[in-house]
């Protein structure tokens, strides 16, 4: 099993695109490695290509990833710190003195308001600003982009670098950054809710302390008091409804013209509150942790590697073999389709696809010509395949909608296998030649723009 990618290990790796130059050795491990495992599918094995790689080149050079990683740990132990205080002070604060001799209490209302309410009001926010940017732009937060910030100025030099190449490196590594600096915020506001129920158990322990609620608007009087506590109060109150506050005792703790009721006893409200705390404060930000954790993990695990810098390197990885080697395995057959009816000689391309993609054509259909039955056969063709479909395109043709329809349609049949887009140029002297850069760079951001993970964009090289 390839080991899984942590964020450091990212950031490393990042780096060490930056100067890609293959050697031979490197070359043999990669081949090695991939010789010995099976894998479910391109992206797998390319994957485990790529891991193999890093590890061979990352030895002794993991300044960058251990930079941003202790980065991550001093800003993340700070932010908890700091946030246990928070938590604390506003307990603390929270505390008033009701007339001139009765001593300290606690406002129910704002006691429900301001912790909680406040918390629930911030992830709202927090969950709209996600919705918004991450499924839209697949960018970060204000809140993360200012915690992003931080992280680059405690890594400085190369962790700063390291940071902004993951950055910078599409939306894939930016939903990682982004789970890593949710779990960052989450983290404090754990800690703050351990802050609140802290402070709150210190206050009823160490002084006399007493509850009141007190309104002059009608709408937050008794029977909305009495709702909100049957609801707050629903987790528990079915296996413990004496924590849960019934509306007599919550009429004798009312405020009455700036003095407490004496009947109004503290034990009312104290087990209420400190379940709340726990349940609507506390719990739910735990579970935000763990949210954020897996899918940091989930995004690690669904890397790709799809960008143009991962598949100029994987080109340079993959295994060479002899362009008179024969493929007629069940594992290495292709559908290939000639989407516009090119009709390349294939005798002339076959080192090439033997050298570069290790596959062996098994059927040639060609798209534009198929009729009812004749697609029907390529469909079956495509179902029974062992590598996937090698969809043959010209570089000067793209059509992004009619291509997006057909890659649909070859997904449907291929399921899981891969596609190769292979792009060829404007023949010369009746052979085929490689694509023009720059139209070469258009199919390569028509194949990104598919989001399709087992897809692969080649440039045809005579």
């Amino acid at each position: 099993m390839v080991k899984r990618w942590s964020l450091q290990e990212l950031v490393n790796f990042e780096v060490l695109l930056k100067s890609p130059e293959v050697s031979s050795e490197e070359q043999d491990e990669v081949q090695a490695v991939l010789d010995q495992g099976t894998y479910a599918s391109e992206t797998a094995r390319r994957r485990a290509g790529l891991r193999t790689w890093y590890e061979q080149r990352v030895a002794g050079n993991d300044l960058a990833g251990h930079r941003v990683g202790i980065a991550l740990s001093v800003l993340q132990w700070i932010s908890v710190v700091i946030a246990l205080l928070a938590g604390i002070g506003l307990m603390a604060g929270l505390v008033e003195r009701v007339g001139l001799t009765e001593g300290k209490a606690y406002n129910v209302w704002k006691l429900l308001a301001i912790p909680i309410g406040g918390q629930w009001l911030i992830m709202l926010i927090g969950v709209v600003s996600w919705l918004i940017l991450r499924r839209q732009d697949r960018k970060l937060t204000l809140l993360e982009e200012v915690v992003s910030l931080l992280v680059k100025r405690l890594s400085g030099g190369a962790g700063a670098q390291g940071w902004n190449e993951v950055y910078q490196a599409g939306a894939g590594y930016r939903e990682i950054l982004g789970w890593r600096l949710a779990r960052l915020s989450q983290w404090a506001a754990l800690s703050f809710n351990v802050g609140l129920l802290v402070g709150f158990y210190s206050i009823l322990l160490f002084l006399e302390i007493n509850f009141f609620w007190a309104t002059t608007i009608e709408e937050f009087g008794l029977p909305q008091l009495q709702n909100v506590t049957q609801l707050l109060g629903s987790p528990w109150g079915w296996l413990q409804p004496e924590w849960v506050p019934q509306v007599e005792q919550m009429a004798v703790t009312q405020l009455q013209i700036g003095e407490l009721n004496p009947e109004g006893f503290p034990q009312y409200w104290y087990p209420f509150l400190m379940a709340v705390l726990v349940f609507w404060g506390l719990l739910p930000r735990g579970i935000l942790v763990v949210i954020c954790m897996a899918s940091e993990r989930r995004a690690l695990r669904r890397l790709t590697f799809m960008e143009r810098r991962h598949r100029d390197l994987w080109r340079q990885l993959m295994p060479r073999v002899s362009a008179t080697s024969s493929y007629d395995g069940p594992g290495d057959g292709v559908v290939l389709i000639d989407t516009e009816g090119a009709e390349p000689d294939m005798g002339q391309m076959r080192p090439f696809l033997l050298q570069q993609l290790r596959v062996n054509i098994v059927e040639q259909y060609t798209a534009s010509g198929l009729s009812g039955q004749e697609q029907e056969e390529a469909l079956q063709s495509l179902r029974r395949v062992g590598r996937g479909a090698l969809l043959l395109v010209e570089s000067w043709s793209l059509s992004p909608k009619k291509m997006t329809a057909l890659h649909q349609k070859v997904r449907e049949a291929v399921g899981r296998k891969t596609i190769f887009y292979l792009v060829i140029g404007l023949p010369s002297a009746g052979q085929t030649q490689a694509p023009e850069s720059e139209e070469f760079r258009q199919w390569e951001q028509f194949v990104a723009g598919l989001q399709d993970p087992e897809c692969e964009v080649i440039a045809y090289q005579p």
